[in-house]
């Protein structure tokens, strides 16, 4: 499975329609959005840029990202071919994929803001997933290095090691746009989509690579 990644596009509609025409382009089987589809913007918004990704004629699956609206936790926008997978899993092309949104609690206050425990019991609920989809980069690997100090999730990171998913996508450190292995698990931090940022992942079996790439 070819997937476009996309994090932290913060409203942009220019990084949507880019990232709409180049899974046009590229023949992509699925659009990942790793949280943060607006900055502190309402669900109508975030709707706004779901559609313009969707509009590529491809699958969109999504996670809200610490700045999006909390409603978004238990709702979805009602887009067809766009689906929330925050604390629940799809099935699309034979992957299992599941999400966990929001940011770690501990720094700056926002919208979603999760501690541990939470974002535990939120993964642990999923069971095994090929590709997890979670704004919140693990802890401890290169996606989630800022300022000298790692300050991704531990329970991610747990996870990671004990359920090996084939990749996680992620985003939210915008300045640790990588990717690299954790145990047996890819983990791939496209950047901010916002400036243009993404990652092309392709699945095979419990195989993955990715690259990193430009939209615009």
């Amino acid at each position: 499975m070819k997937i476009l990644q996309l994090s932290d596009v913060h409203g942009s509609k220019r990084a949507a329609s880019s990232a709409a025409e180049f899974a046009r382009r590229e023949g992509v089987d699925l659009i990942v959005l790793a949280g943060d589809v607006t900055t502190f913007g309402t669900v109508k918004e975030v709707a706004e840029i779901l559609k313009a990704l969707s509009s590529s004629g491809v699958q969109v699956v999504y996670v809200p990202g610490n700045c999006d609206p909390p409603e978004l936790l238990r709702n979805d926008v009602g887009l067809e071919k766009v689906v929330n997978v925050h604390g629940r899993t799809v099935s699309i092309g034979g992957i299992r994929v599941g999400g966990i949104g929001g940011g770690l609690a501990g720094g700056p206050r926002s919208w979603i803001d999760l501690t541990e425990e939470e974002i535990r019991e939120v993964i642990d609920s999923l069971g095994k997933v090929d590709l997890l989809v979670s704004h919140t980069p693990p802890h401890g690997s290169d996606a989630d290095y800022l300022g000298g100090r790692h300050v991704g999730s531990v329970a991610v990171r747990e996870y990671c090691l004990k359920a090996e998913p084939v990749a996680v996508s992620c985003g939210h450190i915008h300045e640790a746009r990588s990717v690299s292995k954790l145990g047996r698990t890819l983990v791939v931090n496209a950047g901010p989509a916002k400036g243009g940022n993404a990652a092309l992942l392709e699945i095979t079996g419990n195989e993955a690579k990715a690259e990193l790439v430009r939209l615009f």
